[in-house]
């Protein structure tokens, strides 16, 4: 993938911003993974410290796309761990977004994908299989779509209703 900064777009794709086209996430996130800039189309989930729906989606073929994970902003456990971050490089994912944490920081930082969350917690999750595919979340301040672009370097998270000219 070509580089791709949010401050730029931000700043050429006034129109955009100015309609809601293209939102900024508030800055809340951490950044994991080795990939420091990552974009694709989003695969929304929304669960409550419970990961078995976030295994599903991540054991399936990624083709770039970036899923994005309201865990409620839970810190109590962590919804992603390095097993899930490898299985998702594997897959062809281009990035994880959380809101909520990871854990096994240093695996996931290994890993190539590009990864966001809260922070860290060791405590793993519940296994209920509880949650739903594909609705619209709200995250930092932003209401997510699936099927919307997400686009993200050191500076922030960009949300688009569409892909971006990078």
């Amino acid at each position: 993938m070509a580089a791709f900064a949010t401050a730029e777009a931000c700043d050429s794709n006034t129109a955009l911003l100015a309609s809601g086209e293209l939102r900024a996430l508030e800055p809340i996130f951490k950044i994991y993974g080795q990939r420091r800039s990552f974009s694709g189309p989003i695969v929304t989930l929304k669960v409550f410290e419970d990961n078995v729906l976030v295994r599903q989606l991540l054991e399936t073929r990624g083709e770039g796309r970036v899923l994005v994970i309201d865990g409620g902003g839970s810190k109590r456990c962590a919804l992603v761990g390095g097993n899930l971050a490898q299985s998702a490089q594997n897959m062809g994912w281009s990035g994880i977004v959380v809101n909520g944490c990871i854990r096994d920081v240093d695996e996931i930082n290994a890993c190539d994908i590009g990864v966001r969350a809260l922070g860290s917690n060791p405590l793993k999750s519940n296994k209920k299989a509880i949650g739903e595919k594909h609705a619209p979340i709200s995250i930092a301040g932003t209401l997510i779509r699936d099927g919307e672009w997400l686009y993200a370097d050191s500076d922030g998270i960009l949300i688009s209703k569409m892909e971006l000219s990078i």
